[in-house]
């Protein structure tokens, strides 16, 4: 039986980890099958976007752009992989971090603007006058590639004290971002059901707002919050954690890149098979 990760002595570092063939499988079948699948629905999304006599909604055109660099950086780990093994941990850290604040960042922004038009619609307004979703999609950018970069240089940079407290920070925003998600769609949750006593059938609006919410809550419990549970495990050794725990969670975040944009297309009715469905019914 083939062992499934390698030891091997590093100067800088007591352990290095070198992934077995089971782990490259993983990793490569993960980056390619988020790319060919990702990638054509962030087209599609992206032109439905723009070509749309619609004012462009910020925030999902920036989570469409933000995932189609993530599967830009997943091909770029294949090569890496295969090409340069030796630094090809470096690149999976910072695809993890990337991904792992910058997705549920997207998921928590999206839900506090729906929160904002379903609970305080007197106050949408002010979105667009003080820039707020603008602002919101910086914020994004600038959590996830920066931390994303230190992840990768932490070791060799900084101090054993700074070290810890930067990989141990995208968690907490992780989880930070999850409970947001989460407490906004129950609010909001409340609020349309209060709104639509007994058998009434909801607005359009709020009904957009249902799917956009009941989406982000899928994608949030069934991706980010497993993919929370499973870094938790870090304690368990650094070869398990590169060679493992890490393949699964960028297995769970790049699923959760690409189902999101195929939620927001199913909402917007923009996928062909709903439409062939609906047509058949």
């Amino acid at each position: 039986m083939e062992e499934s990760f390698k030891n091997s002595t590093n100067s800088s570092r007591d352990v290095s980890c070198v992934c077995g063939p089971n782990q490259k499988v993983l990793l490569t079948l993960t980056d390619v099958i988020t790319f060919l699948v990702g990638q054509p629905v962030i087209v599609k999304l992206l032109w439905i976007t723009f070509t749309s006599t619609k004012t462009p909604d910020i925030l999902n055109v920036n989570s469409a752009v933000f995932h189609n660099f993530q599967y830009l950086i997943s091909i770029g780990h294949v090569i890496v992989l295969f090409a340069l093994p030796s630094v090809h941990q470096d690149l999976l850290k910072f695809l993890f971090v990337y991904a792992q604040l910058g997705g549920p960042a997207n998921l928590a922004f999206i839900c506090m603007q729906r929160y904002v038009a379903v609970v305080h619609p007197t106050l949408y307004p002010l979105l667009n006058k003080y820039r707020i979703r603008e602002a919101c999609a910086v914020t994004v950018w600038l959590l996830s590639v920066p931390l994303a970069f230190a992840s990768v240089f932490a070791g060799d940079t900084f101090p054993s004290a700074t070290e810890r407290m930067l990989k141990s920070f995208p968690f907490y925003v992780m989880v930070f971002m999850i409970g947001m998600t989460v407490r906004g769609t129950i609010r909001i949750m409340r609020t349309l059901k209060k709104s639509s006593p007994g058998n009434d059938k909801l607005h359009p609006a709020k009904k957009r707002a249902f799917k956009t919410i009941r989406a982000t809550s899928i994608i949030t419990m069934c991706f980010y919050v497993p993919a929370t549970v499973f870094e938790r495990f870090q304690f368990l050794g650094e070869c398990v954690d590169g060679c493992i725990i890490t393949p699964v969670c960028i297995l769970l975040l790049s699923a959760a890149s690409v189902v999101h944009p195929l939620f927001y297309l199913s909402t917007q009715g923009k996928l062909p098979c709903l439409k062939r469905g609906k047509k058949t019914t």
